[in-house]
């Protein structure tokens, strides 16, 4: 693309007016150049991820959530032999960068290649999953390689400090604008290494066999299978400088700043490049690269003029997301494939019919009720203090659960930014009750009705976004709202002071027992809410919008008004969660409401399962309890860091049972089913329609008497052979033949006797 091109291109120009709105309005023209400089490099490292975000997006469709987490393992690497080995920084920095680019490769090998073909919401959760892990806990293997130094202390060695004074050239700095801030090789060698990488990148997908496959496969990857295109050795060769590209990235910060300030994975450091690489449509790098530059020293000179202001940086990156997602043209057919696959979410079935009316089956299920009845009942009177409270704390998880459900499960709306809506309710319920002195109920409810409204509010643009970036714009969300909601400096006169918990009439909810069974109540109500919601029309009608909306629409329903209605609602139930938490924390803790909130529940609400209440459930407790033994000691503690379940647990169940745990659940209950209706002889046929028709034949003894109007005996045998068939779905091929050469003989029969009548009647002699 030539920079004519380039400077016409409408996201360059909204991003070169904001720039000049930021400098002349914001910051004005006596911003010193020290800050213009100092964005020019974090542009550039910005730069280096957002490429990375592009070459992803354009193979395989997804955002890869561990860009900035992927070379945290050569990082450190690089870091530790600076440091304690003394290493020469060359050897050093092509072992990190090395170790960077065969992590993404492994990447590639584990996870990309086993999902390739899976809905592409699946492949993005893995990324989210494994970012933590990444960033975290896998730097911490390496100084357990047997060359690295042993150290009794290893958080010492994590890089608090500056390396600059081991780097060559230490002693060369130099000096930019009137601001006395030393700049040295740390800086050159980071604007430098940025610009021959990027360029090599752009001349690799422009000059080499790779790269063109790479274009292929943005364009349309079923035409460049078909021509002959290895979509494996084009994605292995994408993760792998992917891998490179964080490596960089890692490096490079860590040289400037301090090693420790460059690892970790943070939503907020992956939010600069995720809107640089929105407005070049995730797929032009030199408008990535351009919007990468100009945001950062924008950003840096705002932030650095007006300190106190500095969130409002995150507001504005999430308002150029928005922008420039609401502005991109319509995209090819492809990319509607793609984001089709997002919306895929597969619909768990129930008992059938035919066995929930066996008294097995029923008395099963309601001593299944009854006993987590019980259960809810004495926990509080065995269990600790603290175990009470994380017993709250769970039930209005499990209420944001179905606010998830309702929006993502049902509506097929991809949602990274939940808590987004709870923060509004925490707020507003915290103020109402705290400074007003609204009584808490009604509190509650008016954070309800104003949760909602934003939710509608953010769902209008959303109606114009599917799939992908209705994510990145709600990460984006997220972001912004636990970054200014919380900021005294503008909410201050909203944001309260200590929370009393709530009385109603005569019952006082001040002690945690009192507060654990309010919060308990309230996620059973919502429980019941959403489950009737499911079976009434709105909840039909939700699934059709969400499986195809063109043909809703042809029935004279708006997909338009179930998609805000499935807004509010979900955003109506996280504010009473997040009202509640409020009581339940007495205060406003912007902790809870953080963006990294948003992306766990997220991941644990997958990991039970998206599109079923009873999944959306077990993500919920499962959270808690995770996060429960995350903050004792002992073994437990060790097991559960070393291998994190919010990491592994979700990539072995995306590997075993895409729908999450309440697929694993209801694969064993539905084998049970089976052996139920096998030996009392019924026919079953959402049991048994994928079954194979061999394992039929093998059928167990029966055990009890056959039911009247059931199995064999629903067939009449004078009934027409249209009507009788079909009693006979689900029955093996072979019995399913006998019945059709019965009928068949049967009928051949009779037209033989009625030829024979017909002849007959022709040789009558009729007198005349």
């Amino acid at each position: 693309m030539t920079p004519q091109k380039v400077l016409r291109h409408p996201s360059t120009q909204l991003v070169a007016a904001i720039v000049v709105t930021f400098l002349f309005v914001n910051v004005g023209l006596s911003s010193p150049w020290t800050y213009a400089f100092h964005g020019l490099v974090d542009g550039l490292l910005n730069a280096l991820t957002a490429v990375g975000l592009i070459l992803v997006y354009r193979t395989t469709r997804v955002i890869n959530f561990a860009q900035t987490a992927i070379g945290a393992a050569g990082g450190e690497l690089a870091f530790q032999l600076i440091e304690l080995t003394r290493v020469p920084f060359l050897v050093a920095l092509v072992l990190g960068l090395v170790l960077a680019a065969a992590v993404g490769l492994l990447f590639d090998l584990v996870l990309v290649r086993r999902l390739f073909r899976a809905p592409r919401l699946i492949l993005t959760i893995a990324t989210i999953a494994v970012a933590s892990w990444l960033a975290t806990a896998l730097p911490r293997y390496i100084q357990s390689l047997p060359f690295m130094p042993k150290v009794s202390n290893i958080d010492q060695f994590l890089g608090n400090e500056s390396l600059r004074s081991r780097l060559p050239f230490h002693t060369y700095t130099f000096q930019v604008g009137r601001l006395p801030i030393k700049y040295g090789f740390p800086e050159l060698l980071a604007i430098g290494a940025s610009v021959v990488v990027i360029a090599g990148i752009g001349m690799f997908l422009r000059y080499t066999d790779i790269g063109t496959a790479v274009q292929a496969i943005a364009q349309n990857l079923d035409r460049a299978t078909l021509m002959g295109i290895s979509t494996g050795v084009v994605s292995s060769t994408v993760w792998t400088l992917t891998g490179l590209l964080s490596g960089f990235g890692v490096i490079l910060t860590g040289l400037i700043t301090t090693p420790s300030a460059s690892q970790g994975y943070a939503p907020e450091l992956l939010l600069p490049a995720l809107a640089a690489a929105v407005l070049a449509r995730m797929e032009r790098l030199p408008t990535a690269v351009i919007a990468a530059v100009l945001l950062s020293v924008a950003s840096e000179c705002f932030a650095s003029t007006h300190q106190s202001d500095a969130p409002l940086v995150s507001v504005a990156l999430f308002a150029i997301v928005a922008v420039g997602v609401l502005l991109q043209r319509t995209r090819g057919r492809s990319e509607e494939g793609a984001g089709v696959t997002w919306e895929a979410t597969r619909e768990q079935r129930g008992v059938p019919r035919e066995l929930a009316v066996l008294p097995g089956i029923r008395l099963t299920r309601a001593t299944g009720v009854v006993v987590v009845l019980v259960f809810l009942i004495a926990f509080p009177l065995l269990a600790s203090t603290s175990s009470i409270v994380l017993g709250g704390v769970i039930a209005l998880t499990v209420i944001m659960a179905m606010s998830l459900l309702v929006l993502t499960g049902w509506a097929g709306q991809v949602s990274l930014g939940q808590y987004a809506f709870a923060a509004v309710g925490a707020v507003v319920s915290g103020a109402l009750s705290a400074t007003v002195g609204l009584p808490w109920y009604l509190a509650v409810i008016v954070s309800m009705v104003l949760a909602g409204a934003f939710a509608v509010v953010v769902g209008i643009p959303a109606l114009r976004i599917k799939g992908l970036f209705l994510a990145v714009t709600t990460f984006a969300l997220g972001i912004a709202v636990s970054a200014a909601v919380f900021d005294p400096r503008y909410f201050g006169w909203l944001l309260p002071g200590p929370v009393n918990r709530p009385t109603l009439f005569i019952f006082d909810f001040e002690n945690e027992q009192s507060m654990y069974y309010l919060c308990v109540l309230l996620a059973i109500a919502v429980v019941f809410f959403v489950i009737n919601l499911r079976r009434s029309r709105f909840g039909r009608m939700l699934i059709a919008v969400r499986e195809n909306d063109t043909n809703v629409q042809s029935l004279g329903i708006s997909p338009t008004r179930l998609k805000l209605t499935a807004f509010g609602l979900s955003g109506a139930l996280a504010g009473l969660a997040g009202a509640m938490l409020v009581f339940v924390e007495r205060g406003v803790n912007a902790d809870t409401y953080a963006a990294a909130a948003s992306l766990t529940l997220f991941l644990f609400v997958v990991l039970g399962g998206v599109s079923s209440i009873a999944g959306c459930v077990i993500g919920a407790v499962v959270l808690g309890l995770i996060t429960y033994f995350n903050t004792g000691h002992g073994l437990v503690n060790i097991i559960l860091t070393v291998v994190p379940p919010q990491s592994f647990g979700v990539i072995v169940l995306l590997y075993i049972e895409p729908t999450g745990l309440i697929g694993v659940i209801n694969r064993l209950r539905d084998g049970v089913l089976r052996i139920v209706a096998q030996r009392r002889q019924m026919i079953v046929p959402s049991l048994f329609a994928d079954y194979d028709p061999k394992l039929l034949a093998r059928r167990l003894i029966p055990l009890a008497d056959r039911i009247p109007g059931s199995g064999l005996s629903a067939v009449q045998t004078d009934e027409p052979f249209a009507m009788a068939s079909r009693h006979y779905i689900g029955l093996s091929r072979r019995t399913a033949d006998d019945l059709s050469d019965k009928r068949a003989e049967e009928t051949s029969t009779l037209a033989t006797a009625a030829a024979a009548q017909t002849r007959a009647l022709d040789t009558v002699e009729v007198p005349v």
